[in-house]
């Protein structure tokens, strides 16, 4: 095994191990602060860029973001054994997954310090307040691997084609951008997700791929 692929398995398998236990630890650090009388999560507290989170509950538009963060998922994982030798399928494999796997840790973290209600709680604040599984809305998983998803093909089709001009770099840049877009955009409509939750999304997922790709730009 190669000292890359021995390295990147070492960093998929901590991603994955922290990850699990900030996650099944949710139980014993989440407050549904919310489900008190009288509660202090009202609309009202809300900031005028969120509120307009709670005109929208489209199921169509939570299952079509799940849809797109499955298929960028799918396509980012697979490409790499249709475009590369075996080797470099392999490294760009781990890459992709410990990056997903830190993410998704990553998002643990700030979720567990933020505790941030969905917006559906307001609704019922004795009810899916009472659930410390609703105090994960920010930020949004979906927008920030949509984001990964996105840049990790971009980069890649860039280690595929290294002399690619600078306008194609581009196209699939604004691509992944406009992709992760409009999954936050759905997560919103879903009434998911607050509008603040899915732009703190696309930093979160763009800076953790690029500090994992960083040797992309040392190169």
């Amino acid at each position: 095994m190669k000292d890359s692929t021995r390295k990147w398995t070492f960093t998929l398998i901590v991603g994955l191990i922290l990850w699990s236990f900030l996650f099944f630890m949710r139980i014993y650090w989440y407050q549904p602060w919310c489900a008190t009388t009288p509660s202090p999560c009202l609309v009202d507290q809300v900031n005028l860029l969120d509120r307009i989170v709670f005109q929208f509950n489209s199921r169509e538009a939570d299952f079509w973001s799940n849809v797109v963060q499955n298929f960028t998922g799918l396509i980012v994982f697979i490409a790499p054994w249709f475009l590369m030798k075996k080797e470099a399928a392999l490294e760009e494999t781990l890459i992709t997954g410990s990056t997903s796997f830190w993410n998704l840790a990553i998002l643990e973290v700030v979720r567990a310090i933020v505790q941030r209600p969905r917006p559906l709680v307001f609704n019922d604040v004795m009810g899916d307040g009472a659930n410390i599984q609703q105090y994960t809305s920010f930020y949004s998983g979906h927008t920030s691997f949509v984001m990964l998803a996105g840049l990790s093909f971009f980069f890649v089709l860039k280690r595929c084609k290294p002399g690619m001009s600078k306008k194609a770099q581009a196209a699939l840049l604004s691509g992944a951008v406009t992709l992760s877009l409009l999954t936050g955009i759905l997560r919103v409509w879903g009434g998911r997700h607050y509008p603040t939750d899915v732009l703190a999304a696309l930093v979160f997922g763009a800076s953790i791929t690029v500090y994992f790709r960083r040797n992309y730009f040392l190169n």
